[in-house]
């Protein structure tokens, strides 16, 4: 008989179950690409995250045995997560048990959407979320650095003419946050982004505060005119506590009049270099783009991106 329950971070063998399943569905479902340890698995389980306010985490168990996860989080009004079955134990109905025992608890939260923006196109996990209401809102290319596989001269790039640099960890310069805010709208231009927030000074400052909260280092490299002193490329990259050897990349942007100078692969090498330097036991570096944001593809292949999989975005009302 099948029993679904919500996880408990004081219960070991449930603990371990858990990361189990995400172990054992990484080397089915994406062989090849590294994965966590069961240790890393259950320690993120306690970390605080800046992008969600609480998580909820569903165990589906047979006999004892965890077989299937459900972990998702909370935003204001959407939900972004994923369902996972143990391979052994799949195609037995488990995957559409669990997301029947989610869907209630997000309506009584509020929540009116569920998000998975990870799905491997064409795979068996996305004809079951569409057999289940999910439709594709997105189509998305995950790119990953391997840094033993990258020349790091490759990265040592002059500032574009009437360009310069800046940097920094944590909260923004004051005299920079009206021109980052700014910046950051800009990345709506791109594909398949209109989940993204509409960045002001105030939510700039408050995603900072939820970093810090969350003892996440917080990087931005930018790139500044020199004849108005405007933010006018932006990257970042967030380094989450006791995972030295991996990072995601966030987000790229490059005001509109100023693009097509070299400002997108001068701001992320610069990137490059100053993680590298602090953190030389980094190993890989991923990053998702929008499948048709050729243009960003094809900066970071210039870097040393190689194209890992093809995710789709699916969503459905709640």
């Amino acid at each position: 008989m099948l029993k679904i329950k919500p996880l408990d971070l004081d219960e070991a063998a449930g603990l371990r179950g858990y990361a189990d399943v995400r172990i054992a569905a990484q080397a089915v479902d994406h062989p090849g690409e590294p994965a966590s340890s069961r240790d890393r698995i259950i320690a993120s389980l306690r970390e605080a995250s800046p992008d969600f306010s609480e998580f909820v985490r569903l165990v589906a168990l047979r006999d004892g045995e965890v077989v299937g996860i459900a972990a998702v989080g909370l935003r204001t009004r959407l939900a972004v997560g994923s369902i996972t079955v143990h391979p052994r134990y799949r195609r037995q109905g488990i995957g559409t048990a669990l997301l029947d025992a989610l869907l209630p608890e997000l309506r009584a939260g509020g929540r009116e959407a569920l998000e998975n923006r990870v799905v491997t196109k064409g795979s068996a996990g996305e004809h079951w979320a569409l057999a289940r209401g999910f439709h594709v809102t997105a189509s998305r290319v995950v790119q990953r650095l391997t840094v033993a596989d990258v020349e790091p001269e490759s990265w040592e790039l002059s500032a574009p003419v009437g360009y310069r640099v800046e940097r920094w960890i944590g909260a923004t310069p004051e005299h920079l946050l009206v021109s980052v805010a700014s910046t950051r709208r800009a990345i709506h231009d791109a594909p398949d982004t209109a989940r993204d927030p509409e960045w002001t000074p105030e939510l700039v400052r408050a995603a900072e505060a939820e970093d810090l909260a969350a003892g996440v280092e917080h990087r931005v490299v930018v790139a500044v005119e020199e004849a108005t002193g405007l933010v006018v490329a932006f990257t970042d990259v967030q380094l989450y506590p006791d995972d030295f050897e991996h990072t995601v990349w966030h987000d790229t942007v490059v005001a509109p009049r100023h693009r097509a100078r070299g400002l997108a692969r001068f701001v992320k090498a610069h990137m490059l270099r100053w993680l590298l330097t602090d953190r030389p036991e980094l190993e890989r570096i991923d990053t998702g783009t929008a499948a048709s944001n050729f243009p960003m593809i094809r900066v970071n292949e210039r870097l040393g991106f190689v194209t890992a999989r093809e995710v789709v975005v699916v969503s459905r009302s709640v």
